[in-house]
């Protein structure tokens, strides 16, 4: 069962959620503000000898990728661009506690995309990773540090043992900032 409003609004001030504002919290969702950091996907290869590199998923490589701190400029993403950002907000879950990350229904109809990688599971603390890509085939779009980007959509349950939290046995648990894929 999701939490509601006046279920959230403890989360803002005793630890679970930092860097948060009252004014974000929605009837039955929190919504999450992109940080000034980017990793954007690049081609570090020459032009005219371009052949894509593939990344081999089970050793978790990481893409060719320039860090970009945006201004309040923003930045834009052209078509079919992909860049991992993280939210401004940081995290401490205790063990009882999960999420679900959706987009906003603005981010939706300007064809931006969250990769859908959004579960926060129970003993997460850190930052968010947010996987965003560019869906038009004929339009950019900017994105500025501070833009409501997303939304966490909280369910309580029991209490997962300490052994088994995110907590315990999280690839990116601690994450001060964007991360790409690998292991600790």
């Amino acid at each position: 069962m999701y939490l509601n409003h006046d279920e959230i609004m403890p989360f803002l001030t005793d630890g679970t959620v930092v860097g948060s504002d009252p004014s974000l919290v929605n009837t039955a969702s929190l919504d999450i503000v992109l940080g000034d950091t980017l990793l954007v996907e690049s081609n570090k290869d020459d032009f005219w000898n371009y052949r894509p590199r593939v990344l081999d998923y089970g050793a978790r490589e990481n893409f060719d990728a320039c860090k970009v701190r945006m201004t309040d400029e923003g930045f834009v993403l052209l078509p079919g661009q992909f860049v991992l950002g993280c939210t401004v907000e940081s995290f401490n879950f205790p063990n009882n506690l999960a999420a679900l990350y959706r987009s906003k229904s603005t981010m939706g109809r300007l064809a931006l995309e969250h990769m859908d990688a959004g579960w926060v599971d129970p003993g997460f603390n850190g930052v968010l990773t947010l996987e965003l890509k560019n869906e038009f085939q004929h339009h950019s779009v900017r994105i500025r540090p501070g833009d409501r980007i997303g939304q966490l959509i909280f369910m309580r349950g029991n209490a997962v043992r300490q052994a088994v939290s995110y907590a315990t046995t999280g690839n990116y648990n601690g994450a001060a900032g964007v991360r790409q894929a690998g292991f600790k």
